[in-house]
C-alpha cells in the first residue's frame, strides 16, 4: 500500500494506492526497452525448437547407426567447399594505405569455426566414425578458441563485470539447454557446452589474476601474465592428474571422459593469446 498526500488550503487529503502484482508487471513491461526485439527473438527460438522436436520424431525413423555413409559425408564437404570458393570475397583494410596483416583475425576464426560446426553436424548425421580423430581435433580446437578469444578480450578490455559473465553464460548455455529439453536428448551429449563454460570461467579468472598482479603488486606485463598462466596450469594439473577429477563422476561418466579429453586445450589457447602481441609486432615488421 502506498500513501500519497495532496495538500490544499486547510489540511491534507490522503489517497491510497494499492500495489498489485499485475500493476508491477505492467510497470516493468511498459518501462522495458527493447522488448519487441527480445520477444521476436524468443518467438524465433520457440519456432526452431518446435521444428527440431517434430523433425526428431518424424516417421519413418531408424536407428542412427543405419545412416552411416562416408561418401555422402565427404560429398557434403565438397559441396560446401565449392560454395565457399564461389562466395569468396576480399575484405579491404579500414585504412587503404595500411599493409597490416592480422594473424588469426576475427574473420579467419569465424570461418574456421563455421567449417568445424558443419563437420560436427555431418559427422553425427552420417555416423562418420572413421573420421573420429578429426572430430576430436576439431572439438579441442574449439575449446582452444575459448581460451584464445576470451584471453584477448579480457586482456584488452579488463571487463570482469557481472554483466559480461551473465551474458556469456546465457549465450553459451541458453539454447543448448532448451534444445536438450525439447528433443529429450541428454545434455551430456552437448558436452562441448560445459567445456566452453568451464573454459570461459577459467580464462576469466586467469586474466583477473594477471591484472591483479599488474595493478596491485606492480608486476610487468609479461611477468604478471606468465605467473597467472602458471598458477592456472598448476590448478589444472592438481585437478586433472589426481583423484580430484573423479568428482566429475558425480555429474556423469560422459563429462568425466570429455573434460579429461580436452583438459589443457583452453590453457594452451590462453598461452597463445598471451603471445599475440609479439606475433602482431612480428607481422607488422615482416609486412610493414
Amino acid at each position: 500500500m502506498v500513501k500519497e498526500a495532496d495538500e490544499y488550503d486547510g489540511g491534507k487529503v490522503v489517497r491510497e494506492h494499492k500495489i498489485t502484482p499485475s500493476g508491477v508487471l505492467s510497470l516493468c513491461y511498459n518501462s522495458w526497452g527493447g522488448k519487441s526485439d527480445f520477444l521476436l527473438s524468443q518467438a524465433q527460438v520457440i519456432a526452431i525448437l518446435i521444428i527440431a522436436r517434430v523433425c526428431d520424431r518424424w516417421e519413418p525413423s531408424y536407428p542412427r547407426n543405419d545412416n552411416h555413409n562416408m561418401p555422402l559425408f565427404y560429398g557434403m564437404h565438397a559441396i560446401l567447399l565449392i560454395a565457399a570458393i564461389c562466395t569468396w570475397k576480399h575484405t579491404p583494410p579500414r585504412d587503404p594505405k595500411s599493409n597490416r596483416v592480422t594473424f588469426l583475425s576475427r574473420g579467419q576464426t569465424e570461418e574456421w569455426k563455421g567449417w568445424m560446426q558443419f563437420t560436427f553436424i555431418m559427422y553425427h548425421y552420417y555416423r562418420a566414425w572413421s573420421s573420429y580423430n578429426w572430430i576430436r581435433t576439431f572439438v579441442s580446437s574449439y575449446v582452444w578458441m575459448t581460451g584464445f578469444g576470451n584471453f584477448l578480450y579480457f586482456d584488452k578490455k579488463k571487463d570482469f563485470s557481472l554483466e559480461r559473465i551473465v551474458s556469456m553464460c546465457i549465450r553459451i548455455n541458453y539454447f543448448p539447454i532448451l534444445l536438450s529439453l525439447a528433443t529429450g536428448v541428454s545434455f551430456d551429449l552437448y558436452y562441448v557446452v560445459p567445456l566452453h563454460t568451464e573454459g570461459f570461467f577459467m580464462t576469466m579468472l586467469t586474466c583477473r589474476l594477471a591484472v591483479f598482479f599488474e595493478d596491485r603488486h606492480k608486476f610487468q606485463y609479461w611477468s604478471s601474465r606468465a605467473l597467472a598462466i602458471a598458477i592456472s596450469l598448476a590448478a589444472h594439473v592438481l585437478f586433472f592428474e589426481t583423484r580430484a577429477v573423479d568428482s566429475l563422476l558425480f555429474v556423469s561418466k560422459e563429462l568425466h571422459f570429455r573434460f579429461q579429453s580436452d583438459k589443457y586445450s583452453a590453457i594452451v589457447g590462453i598461452a597463445c593469446g598471451a603471445l599475440m602481441q609479439s606475433i602482431s609486432r612480428y607481422m607488422a615488421w615482416a609486412y610493414g
